[in-house]
């Protein structure tokens, strides 16, 4: 039977810099997910935000000092570090931690809507990469289920509670009453800046290296070439910067030619992970830099944020139960199958000794598969829990009560199907 495994670092655990060290560019993500196949585990996702990089995985043999070791090679000499502040989670705990995640529930701002699209993404990626087959294929898809549902029906969906929005929020405390502000990027994150400027009455300058894409965010009228950067920082009261370079775009040079002529203070607000703004931009006189770090939930949103999330924590344990229960069914199906066909045999040797019967031999066998249903619905039920359960012990004592051998064929064979398909 296959478990699933996640290994990963995330902001509740490590500092910005180690998420920096870990954070895998997606030209390279096939590549890692490559490397954990290698080391046993037929099934693989990469999920890599600004907050987490966690890699989900699934084996028969589930080693999770593997994982650990794929997600340290990504750190270079910090290869000591992220051993020792990986978190791991096992089985059940991994299962509940990817709903938690895929919900927003353990991100910077809980609730926050962009998560979600990002596990989407995560997933799609790992098909592509042909490293997923049903087992993932079927959680992940529980995970999105589960978090389209908190959305819909909780108040942590409410708009507003996003990263990028509450970016939008720290970018704006204490700049101009009508600032000039700069978004860049053209990513889902850009996009929610920009929605969220726009709902309070600014209107950014969408900043993309795909001009086509600026356009589409801020209009023609504003939208600027990446190559303008500088010229548009000289003029600006803010900068929200989307972007998942792998270098900083806004370095000290660019930033000190722009304050060159000016002494208007400047706000930068960074969301990329790696940073895309250089930390050392902050001592220049004049500029505040934001990071991530500084992202978090308003402290007078107690009383409804509790509300939410206790109505998102029953939803998600509903939908935890459910997937667990489809599992066991899964794998005890030919079990069940074969003690059904069992009974059902039986009854119909016993109805094939009332020869003295005037009924039709297909109305012999629909009563005899009716009360071979019932006969056998105890230790199916029983076969499922068993199952859900791990409990091999449990299963053989229901095999011997109901005179089933328990073969290989029986217990696992559909559920190894399932996993070797790719979907």
């Amino acid at each position: 039977m296959n478990t699933v495994v996640m290994v990963g670092l995330s902001h509740r655990t490590a500092p910005l810099a180690l998420l920096e060290r870990v954070a895998v560019p997606a030209d390279r993500r096939p590549e890692v997910l490559a490397a954990v196949r290698e080391a046993g585990f037929s099934e693989a996702v990469l999920l890599v935000t600004c907050s987490r990089t966690e890699i989900y995985a699934a084996g028969r043999k589930a080693h999770p000092e593997r994982l650990i070791d794929a997600l340290a090679a990504q750190a270079g000499s910090a290869y000591g570090t992220v051993r020792r502040t990986a978190e791991v989670r096992v089985g059940q705990a991994a299962v509940t931690h990817l709903f938690r995640v895929t919900s927003g529930l353990e991100s910077r701002v809980i609730g926050e809507p962009e998560i979600r699209s990002q596990v989407r993404a995560a997933f799609r990626d790992a098909c592509a990469a042909q490293a997923v087959g049903g087992m993932l294929g079927e959680l992940f898809a529980a995970a999105v289920r589960v978090a389209t549902q908190v959305h819909r029906e909780t108040s942590l969906g409410s708009t507003g509670r996003s990263l990028a929005c509450r970016a939008v929020d720290v970018a704006l405390t204490d700049t101009a009453a009508t600032p000039s502000v700069l978004v860049v990027g053209s990513g889902r994150m850009a996009s929610a800046a920009v929605d969220h400027l726009r709902r309070l009455g600014h209107r950014p300058t969408v900043v993309a290296r795909d001009e086509g894409r600026a356009v589409q965010l801020g209009g023609a009228s504003h939208a600027r070439p990446l190559t303008d950067l500088v010229s548009l920082m000289s003029v600006a009261d803010v900068l929200i910067c989307t972007t998942s370079a792998s270098e900083p775009l806004v370095t000290v040079e660019g930033v000190r030619r722009a304050m060159s002529d000016r002494a208007a203070p400047l706000t930068l607000v960074d969301l990329s992970v790696p940073r895309n703004v250089d930390p050392a931009v902050a001592r220049i006189r004049g500029v505040r830099v934001v990071d991530v770090e500084a992202m978090h939930d308003h402290p007078g949103e107690g009383v409804a944020l509790g509300q939410g999330v206790a109505r998102a924590e029953s939803l998600i344990q509903a939908s935890i139960t459910r997937h667990r229960d489809h599992l066991a069914a899964r794998r005890a199906g030919p079990l069940i199958a074969a003690m059904r066909q069992r009974v059902e045999a039986q009854c119909l040797e016993a109805v094939a000794r009332l020869t003295h019967t005037t009924c039709p031999p297909d109305e012999l066998v629909r009563i005899a598969r009716t009360v071979a249903g019932r006969l056998a619905h105890p230790a199916t039920m029983a076969a499922r829990a068993a199952a859900a359960a791990g409990d091999d012990a449990a299963l053989l004592t229901i095999c011997g009560a109901m005179d089933v051998a328990l073969t290989p064929d029986l217990v696992g064979l559909g559920a190894d199907k399932l996993l070797t398909r790719v979907t």
